[in-house]
């Protein structure tokens, strides 16, 4: 049997959402992140191949990259003044099984 789902409206204007890697699903999540009025930022190494949209949104000032591997401490301190910078959302992206994807 399925488990059903809950579907929620959030308001997410100038909410943080953390984007852990840089291929086409982090884009995605971008351009949405964007739509929805949050500000997203990228956490991926300097060295990452990032794909060609969201480098883009990079060079064109709408995403912050950090250039760097993830590390826990992100999650409570890349966030908004207002919530003691905590992220309000994360999503990981990161293909395979290394450790984030589990």
């Amino acid at each position: 049997m399925a488990t059903p789902a809950l579907l929620t409206a959030v308001d997410s204007i100038n909410h943080v959402h953390l984007i852990v890697g840089s291929n086409p699903l982090a884009g995605a999540r971008c351009n949405r992140a964007l739509e929805v009025g949050a500000v997203p930022k990228i956490v991926a190494p300097e060295d990452a191949q990032i794909h060609y949209a969201l480098a883009k949104k990079i060079e064109e000032g709408k995403v912050e990259w950090i250039k760097r591997d993830f590390q826990d401490s992100d999650l409570t301190s890349l966030g908004r003044d207002e919530v003691d910078n905590v992220v309000d959302a994360v999503f990981v992206t990161t293909a395979g099984k290394g450790a984030l994807s589990e």
